[in-house]
């Protein structure tokens, strides 16, 4: 059930007439409901596998709190790792070998029937955060139900942004209509659907081919490919999380904002500021931090500081190209601290703004090749086309409006007064907006694409 189709619509219209004409003690237990039906429609077998996790997570968090003792927090953390490992990596892994016939084990003869549970790598973080945080005895009590809707919110279940308990316990018990969420809530799902839908799988469209058969196409196509392939990442997850926020708005909730223009971004630093903030924040406060954090000197900073990078490379996938997406993060996040130290955008004048935007954004972008190509084969091939003379183009007109478009989006976010400017207009705003986007969306003629990050 994408966001982005008529079967959320549908679904969410249902959800949201049942859940604010009913008292509002039964409301958590509404949500409960519809997010069990929302992942079911998925899968019902991995609902079901879900759901035990998440009592066997929460037995471990009673255990925690109950007794205080640390074996509750390693078996809890360890389960839930084990779960991601298998599906994501050692599953992936035997389904290779048999499938290359180096390999025969009966009982998992139908591996091929198995796929990856959707949205595992979002919710065990997600249950590990929480492990974590009752060990520090930042809460004291953990109702069940509280706990299953936490982790089964449907607008955040399957992509994120990765919440931690003290971002949505105290919502609970207190979610309200309100105009101003239902006008935030508006606003976020029309500029979801404008990311995904009208940029994002319009730049899919252009870049799918490309990708597919290099070897067609001249040497600017492929090098304005891995610039179209960032905003197409940006736009999908971005406008994903817009969903998400627009869909928990209108039910009474706030979840985190994931993105802020990183794409204006003047160092690396501040790029993971400003990409997928809860997964930075997360890797931040529950592997850096006690790594060491920047209580260690240089060199175990630098060390400590790919290490998680390239972690967080291998959360994103299970090839061995993520992980090098990641480590080369990590190194360059390494040579600009010992560079240039901790680089001030506030100290920089307009031009050194420019360059290093353009810097960042290019290096970003020819390292997303290692996200998008999965091996180190076809990413040599897709690269060395780059010297064609001759082949198909995709710089025509409308890829240079889906760049531009991209931009103005990234700016819009980045100024956070646009908003004041607008709100007088808002009651007219939100109508003609909304006719705007429905007429662009019923002139596209192909079906969407999925979300990317529903793979991860």
């Amino acid at each position: 059930m994408l966001f982005n189709s008529i079967d959320y619509f549908f679904f969410f219209i249902a959800c949201y007439i049942t859940y604010w004409i009913s008292p509002s003690r039964f409301r958590k237990y509404i949500l409960i409901v519809f997010s069990l039906l929302f992942y079911g429609y998925w899968s019902g077998s991995f609902l079901i596998h879900f759901v035990l996790f998440i009592i066997i997570t929460h037995l471990c968090v009673i255990g925690i709190l109950k007794t205080k003792r640390k074996i509750f927090l390693i078996l809890g953390v360890s389960i839930n790792l084990l779960n991601l490992c298998f599906f994501k990596y050692v599953l992936t892994y035997l389904k290779y070998l048999m499938s290359e016939g180096e390999l025969t084990i009966p009982f998992f003869q139908s591996l091929s029937e198995f796929v990856l549970p959707l949205a595992i790598s979002f919710y065990t973080f997600q249950m590990i955060a929480y492990l974590v945080d009752a060990w520090r005895g930042k809460f004291t009590e953990s109702p069940f139900v509280n706990f299953l809707l936490f982790i089964l919110f449907f607008p955040q279940l399957i992509a994120g942004p990765i919440m931690r308990h003290d971002d949505f316990y105290d919502q609970i018990d207190h979610a309200k209509l309100t105009l101003d969420f239902v006008q935030r809530g508006i606003f976020h799902i029309l500029s979801g659907l404008i990311k995904k839908v009208l940029i994002a799988d319009q730049i899919a469209k252009l870049i799918n081919p490309v990708y597919a058969n290099p070897g067609e196409y001249d040497g600017i196509s492929i090098f304005l490919s891995t610039f179209a392939f960032s905003f197409q990442v940006y736009g999908d997850f971005s406008g994903y999380t817009d969903l998400a926020r627009g869909s928990a708005f209108l039910l009474g909730y706030e979840i985190p904002e994931n993105f802020r223009s990183p794409f204006l971004s003047v160092s690396f630093a501040e790029l993971w500021s400003r990409w997928h903030y809860t997964l930075s924040t997360w890797i931040r406060d529950y592997l850096y931090i006690p790594l060491g954090g920047n209580r260690v000197t240089e060199l175990r900073y630098n060390i400590n500081t790919i290490i998680v990078m390239s972690l967080s490379g291998l959360w994103h996938g299970n090839t061995y190209t993520f992980f090098l997406w990641g480590f080369f993060h990590g190194i360059f996040l390494s040579i600009e601290r010992f560079a240039f130290g901790k680089p001030n955008r506030s100290s920089m004048t307009p031009l050194k703004k420019v360059f290093a935007v353009i810097w960042i954004f290019t290096i970003f972008s020819v390292l997303a090749t290692f996200f998008r190509i999965d091996t180190l084969e076809k990413i040599s091939t897709f690269w060395s086309s780059v010297i064609n003379l001759k082949g198909k183009i995709i710089y025509k007109p409308d890829f240079w409006g889906l760049m531009i478009g991209s931009y103005i989006l990234q700016f819009v976010e980045f100024k956070n007064y646009f908003k004041e400017k607008l709100e007088p207009y808002i009651l007219w705003l939100i109508p003609v907006c909304t006719i705007l986007v429905y007429f662009a969306l019923v002139k596209i003629e192909a079906a969407t694409e999925t979300f990317i990050y529903f793979q991860f």
